[in-house]
């Protein structure tokens, strides 16, 4: 069962991959209907779904084919509204899969499909529960949200690389949601400041690690997405925040998590500074390594090869 996906938000494209490779669904995704076309008209393809301007773009030869399209509304909602209609998509080509007589997906495909649902309420529920604090981080700081998806999706691509498995991949992403969340308890004029901080800012921006694990303890939240909001700023060598853990001290997944944050920060614009290039960013990763950062980590980001070209052409 072959699909074709348009969906033109780069990070939720990226998400839909990483997604729907763990449920061992077959899928292509596209950023418009003119890259989708080439696939429906090499019959590979039996869906056509996502966010369409209209169908009438499409050939009638691809109609004569049976081709069953599936537009989604077209609008700008957020990453996390994008992800919800994706995944319920998904779930009900798994449901047709795994029903008898339907198409088989790899093997092990289905393996943990009530824990892996179960799991992603009590996030979806997490995030639900949080979504007033990030409206008012958007407000105060608007490139929060999308740094944010972006690290949980970076993080999750090096626990693939370091073999990990679903469940663990999935605390990842959402790990990277999160894990700004205590920034809500900085001064605005702070988090737009365009110098360096002094001693006193230093310390207040610091905090936002243990504000944001209290703030996720309000909540059901699993114990490791905890761990990833106060520790993503420790160092390997024992110099970070806020405990002063070393090495296996600090939980992998917010090890893992740190290399991810650190990537998009560095690539991304910032109120002091602008945007780095691809390379850029791993050679400071890369002098991080054994310091600032886990070397197995660093390694798993070297092989995941987070810059944004690739990841377009990651698991299509």
């Amino acid at each position: 069962m072959g699909i074709v996906a348009i969906e033109p938000r780069p990070e939720v494209a990226d998400w839909l991959r990483l997604k729907a490779r763990r449920l061992g669904i077959p899928i292509e995704v596209h950023a418009d209907l003119g890259g989708a076309l080439p696939a429906l008209n090499g019959g590979s393809a039996r869906f056509l779904v996502g966010y369409l301007r209209g169908a009438d773009g499409l050939p009638a030869s691809s109609e004569r084919r049976s081709r069953t399209v599936i537009p989604f509304a077209p609008g700008l909602g957020t990453t996390e509204d994008h992800c919800h209609r994706w995944a319920l998509f998904l779930q009900a080509v798994r449901g047709k899969l795994a029903s008898p007589g339907g198409e088989k997906g790899p093997s092990g495909g289905w393996v943990g499909a009530r824990e892996e649902e179960t799991m992603e309420e009590r996030h979806r529920a997490l995030l639900r529960r949080l979504n007033p604090v990030f409206v008012e981080l958007a407000r105060r700081d608007p490139s929060a949200r999308e740094h944010s998806f972006r690290v949980g999706l970076y993080a999750a691509k090096i626990g693939e690389a370091l073999e990990l498995d679903s469940v663990q991949t999935r605390l990842l992403r959402l790990g990277g949601w999160v894990h700004d969340v205590g920034k809500i308890r900085i001064r605005a004029p702070l988090l737009r400041k365009g110098g360096p901080l002094d001693e006193a800012e230093r310390g207040e921006m610091r905090g936002h690690t243990v504000w944001g694990s209290r703030i996720v303890e309000e909540y059901p939240a699993d114990p490791e997405v905890v761990g990833m909001v106060r520790h993503h700023h420790e160092r390997y060598d024992g110099k970070g925040y806020p405990g002063a853990l070393a090495g296996e001290e600090i939980p992998l997944l917010a090890r893992i998590l740190a290399v991810a944050d650190a990537y998009d920060a560095i690539t991304s614009d910032r109120p002091y500074r602008s945007a780095a290039g691809h390379r850029h960013a791993v050679r400071q990763i890369l002098a991080g390594s054994g310091a600032q950062f886990d070397p197995r980590v660093v390694q798993a980001f070297l092989v995941a090869r987070l810059d944004r070209l690739s990841l377009a052409a990651f698991a299509a």
